[in-house]
C-alpha cells in the first residue's frame, strides 16, 4: 500500500496540520492541495508530493512538477530512405487531403459560409477571420468516424441539401487516404476536438502560399518569428518535393516537432508531413494551401521519445482562394480563407483546452500576408542594394520629408512622430510618411528580427510585387 492517502494528515511547510486531498495520480507524485481541517482556514497553492511504496512520510516538493528537456535537434538518426513506392505513396496521402478540404470548403460555401452555433463555438476572432471549435468535441462522436472530422461536416445552413453536402462529404474524407495508419484510427478517441476557421484577408492566393512556405529549417525560423505558428521544437527530417523555379510554391517533406501543454500535462511529439502549394478547386480557380498531416513511419524509422512524452496526431489544412471582394476600407484583393483542424493528443490535457488553444495557432496564420510583405519588402531591399551606385547612402534631401515636405528637423520630427531614411527608397520621410515594420534576417543558422523604416509608397509597392517571383528569387536566399 502506498504511503499516500486519501486525506492523510501531515505537517505542513507552514507548520500547521493540514489534509492532503489528491487531485491526480501521475505515476510516482500526486498533485494536489494542503487544505486546513479548519473549514474556515484558505486553501494554499497546489503543491506535488513525491511518495513511494513504503510506510514512509511523502515528501513535499518545493518546485512545481517541471517535464524534462527533451530536443529533437540533439537526437542522432540514421539517414532515412525510402522506396520510390513509398515516397509517392506519401504525396498520394497529400493530395488527397488537400482535395477532401476542397470539397469540404466547397460545401461550406453552399451553406452560405455559416455554422450551426448549436454545433460551434466561436472561441476566436481577428478583422473578418473567425475559429469555431465543435461542441461535439466536448460532448462525443462517435469514434468510429473517418479521419477527417464529422463535425467539420455539419455546415448551419437553413438548406438541408446543404446539411446533406456536409455529411455526404465526411464519408468520403473518411475513406479518402488509403495510407491512413491502423495505429492512427485505433488512437482517435471518441472526443476529437475540432475547429474551422473562416473569414476574409486583404491579399492573394500567391502571397498566402509564400507566407506559408518553409522547405528548410531556416525558413521555419523565419515563418516562426512572423507567425509563432511553429512547434516548440520541431525539425526537418527530409524533404519528397522542393519548389522548383517552374513550381516555386511547392513543399512536401516529413517534420518531427514537440509540443508542451502546461506544467501538469505531458509534452506531446509529432510526426508529420508538411506541404505547401496551388491547386485548382472544381471551377479551375487556384486555390493555395497549407498542410500538416499525421503520418506513420514506424516500419521505416523509430523515434527515440522521453518517458515524459506522449505521441500527439494532427491534421491541419489551411486554403486561400481569390474572392475578388475588396477588405472593407481597402481596395486591395482579398482572399477567402478556409482551414480546418483536428487534433489528437490522448492523455490528460482537456479537450476544450486543446481545441481552443488549436484555434489560437491556427488563427495566427491571418498573419500570412504580414509575412509574405515582410519577405517582399526583404526582396526590395535586395534588388535596391544590387543597384545602389557604391558610396552612395541617401537620396534627395535630408532637412523635408520626400512626401509631405514637412522639415525634418528635430523639433519637427519629435511633433510629428519619429521618421528616417527608408530602407528601399533611401529618402528621408516623417513619422507619418513612413512607417516601422519587423523584418527576419538570417545570420548563419539563427533569425533575428529588426524593426526597420520603409515610406508609404514603398509598402504599398511591395504589396503589389508578384509573389511568385519573390518565391524563385528567395530559393537562392
Amino acid at each position: 500500500m502506498s504511503a499516500l492517502h486519501t486525506a492523510d494528515i501531515r505537517q505542513s511547510p507552514l507548520g500547521k496540520a493540514l489534509s492532503m486531498v489528491p487531485l491526480r495520480d501521475t505515476g510516482d507524485r500526486w498533485a494536489g492541495h494542503w487544505t486546513s481541517e479548519d473549514k474556515d482556514a484558505p486553501q494554499t497553492a497546489p503543491v506535488v508530493v513525491s511518495f513511494r511504496q513504503t510506510t514512509q512520510s511523502p515528501q513535499v516538493a518545493r518546485a512545481p512538477l517541471t517535464m524534462a528537456k527533451f530536443n529533437v535537434h540533439d537526437v542522432a538518426l540514421p539517414d532515412i530512405k525510402l522506396s520510390p513506392e513509398r515516397e509517392a505513396s506519401l504525396i498520394a496521402e497529400v493530395e488527397a487531403v488537400v482535395q477532401n478540404t476542397l470539397e469540404l470548403r466547397s460545401a461550406f460555401a453552399a451553406g452560405g459560409r455559416q455554422l450551426d452555433t448549436s454545433a460551434w463555438k466561436l472561441v476566436k476572432t481577428k478583422d473578418d477571420v473567425r475559429a469555431y471549435r465543435s461542441r461535439r468535441a466536448l460532448h462525443g462522436v462517435d469514434p468510429t468516424e473517418g479521419r477527417t472530422d464529422s463535425s467539420d461536416a455539419h455546415s448551419s445552413s437553413s438548406s438541408s441539401s446543404s446539411r446533406s453536402t456536409m455529411n455526404k462529404l465526411t464519408s468520403i474524407a473518411s475513406s479518402a487516404s488509403s495510407n491512413d495508419s491502423d495505429q492512427f484510427r485505433a488512437k482517435k478517441t471518441a472526443r476529437p476536438p475540432a475547429v474551422v476557421l473562416s473569414g476574409t484577408v486583404d491579399g492573394t492566393a500567391e502571397d498566402a502560399v509564400l507566407g506559408m512556405l518553409a522547405d528548410s529549417e531556416q525558413h521555419c525560423m523565419m515563418r516562426q518569428s512572423y507567425l509563432g505558428t511553429e512547434l516548440e521544437d520541431s525539425r526537418l527530417l527530409f524533404v519528397l518535393a522542393r519548389p522548383t523555379p517552374e513550381n516555386p510554391f511547392t513543399f512536401i517533406g516529413v517534420k518531427w516537432g514537440r509540443q508542451s501543454y502546461g506544467r501538469f500535462s505531458q509534452a506531446r511529439d509529432f510526426l508529420f508531413l508538411e506541404a505547401t502549394g496551388i491547386t485548382k478547386d472544381a471551377r479551375g480557380e487556384p486555390v493555395s494551401y497549407g498542410l500538416r498531416q499525421s503520418t506513420d513511419l514506424s516500419d521505416v524509422l523509430t523515434l527515440p521519445r522521453s518517458h515524459d512524452v506522449l505521441r500527439g496526431h494532427l491534421s491541419v489544412v489551411q486554403t486561400f482562394a481569390n474572392s475578388g471582394i475588396p477588405v472593407a476600407g481597402t481596395r486591395h484583393h482579398s482572399v477567402e480563407m478556409f482551414s480546418r483542424a483536428f487534433l489528437q493528443l490522448d492523455g490528460d490535457v482537456p479537450v476544450n483546452v486543446a481545441a481552443t488553444a488549436f484555434a489560437d495557432k491556427i488563427m495566427a496564420l491571418v498573419g500570412t500576408m504580414e509575412c509574405a510583405t515582410a519577405y517582399k519588402l526583404t526582396w526590395m531591399m535586395k534588388q535596391s542594394a544590387r543597384q545602389a551606385r557604391p558610396g552612395t547612402s541617401v537620396h534627395g534631401s535630408t532637412s523635408h520629408c520626400a512626401n509631405c515636405t514637412r522639415s525634418l528637423s528635430r523639433f519637427s520630427t519629435l511633433l510629428l512622430q519619429r521618421g528616417g531614411t527608408c530602407q528601399i527608397c533611401r529618402r528621408s520621410f516623417c513619422g507619418k510618411c513612413s512607417v516601422n515594420k519587423r523584418i527576419s534576417i538570417g545570420i548563419g543558422s539563427e533569425v533575428m528580427q529588426k524593426s526597420m523604416l520603409f515610406c508609404l509608397e514603398c509598402l504599398l509597392e511591395a504589396k503589389q510585387v508578384s509573389a511568385r517571383e519573390v518565391a524563385v528569387d528567395q530559393q537562392k536566399w
